[in-house]
């Protein structure tokens, strides 16, 4: 049994703590929370009196013989220098994404415990979506061959100016690092990586605050390069509704469809367009295919089988749906996405970091 403790106690934090506390992660405890709210001090202690409630982040690790694991669910910014800490107290660790604001921060909590045998894990729930492992798995066996384009839209993260401005550090550069490429797309750019592979080119479009009075970017056009020739369109926004999740993926064997999170399709040739084109004599030929329906329904709360999965990371059980390095990754596209913006071009993935720390410090300028 891992005896746990979070560090946050907002939205995420707060939904972890009750599925930890009321027993729904096998081999893992809540041993602490780390809140410096007076008011949800109380509220932990009225609702599970056995949990300790530490005012800070120094108190709690003067305990660490007590305890196992910090579960980061704190503003981004401070995301980095939490695990920091961690590392030097020799605690397993998830963190809620981004794992930082920028790659070349995430280098050095990277380096920092390349010895370690402890587990160093960022809460990338999509990879627990049943649809998108089935995904990953028909990607895999190279069903549909060399992969020809993607397209993906996703703008169902619909948000109101509440949200923007219920916390001091929201949607803003100097207090979250960025908006909506830095907040709920790292999702995506996540899947993107797990599925395709990182893409090595980015341009992109990025609308900043076209939908509430933020100076964050909150409607997003990427068109993105791979080096093994494979184009992709990723677009998304926080202000339209109703949204789409719609994911198409185009190869030589045929395309994939993914709508809603919920119906996978499958469209598979009888032949490879490559073969076709070498030998027929049509202007244009139609290619036979078989189509298969899947309604894939989730059965498992995507956090708890998260949670789950960093329990049995650390009883050795199973690796982490995602490393450190997974992390790192997904923010190598968005730091390349906004300075490709700013600079209108296309920028490599990774971009050059010390470019972006610069320009990031200027937009946190502009803000003051």
């Amino acid at each position: 049994m891992k005896k746990t403790v979070i560090v946050g106690y907002g939205n995420m934090g707060s939904r972890y703590a009750s599925h930890i506390y009321n027993g729904k992660i096998k081999d893992m405890s809540l041993y602490g929370i780390v809140c410096r709210n007076p008011e949800k001090q109380r509220e932990i202690k009225n609702n599970m009196p056995e949990v300790k409630v530490f005012p800070g982040e120094e108190i709690m690790l003067s305990e660490r013989d007590n305890f196992d694991a910090l579960i980061i669910t704190t503003p981004h910014k401070e995301h980095i220098e939490t695990i920091k800490r961690a590392q030097r107290a020799g605690l397993h660790i998830l963190c809620e994404k981004p794992l930082g604001i920028t790659a070349q921060e995430c280098s050095a909590v990277l380096a920092g415990n390349a010895e370690a045998k402890t587990v160093e894990a960022v809460l990338f729930n999509w990879r627990t979506k049943e649809i998108y492992r089935q995904l990953h798995a028909y990607l895999e066996g190279r069903n549909l061959g060399r992969l020809h384009q993607v397209v993906w839209v996703a703008n169902f993260w619909y948000r109101p100016e509440f949200y923007h401005h219920a916390s001091r550090w929201r949607s803003s550069w100097s207090g979250e690092g960025g908006g909506l490429l830095i907040n709920q797309c790292q999702h995506l750019l996540d899947m993107w990586n797990w599925l395709f592979g990182q893409p090595c080119e980015v341009f992109a479009s990025l609308g900043y605050g076209e939908y509430n009075h933020i100076s964050v970017d909150d409607k997003i056009s990427l068109f993105l390069r791979h080096e093994n020739g494979m184009w992709g369109n990723l677009i998304s926004s926080s202000g339209d509704s109703p949204g789409a999740c719609h994911l198409e993926i185009h190869g030589e064997w045929g395309k994939i469809v993914v709508e809603d999170n919920r119906f996978l399709r499958i469209y598979k040739n009888t032949a490879s367009t490559e073969s076709i084109s070498k030998i027929s004599r049509e202007i244009n030929p139609v290619i036979p295919f078989a189509e298969e329906n899947r309604e894939v329904n989730q059965k498992e709360d995507e956090y708890v089988a998260a949670l789950q999965n960093f329990a049995d990371a650390m009883e050795l059980r199973s690796a982490p749906l995602a490393a450190f390095s997974d992390g790192q990754r997904a923010l190598e596209i968005a730091n390349s996405a906004y300075l490709s913006s700013w600079k209108s071009t296309a920028i490599p993935v990774p971009c050059d970091e010390e470019e972006y720390c610069r320009e990031l410090k200027k937009k946190e300028a502009e803000e003051r």
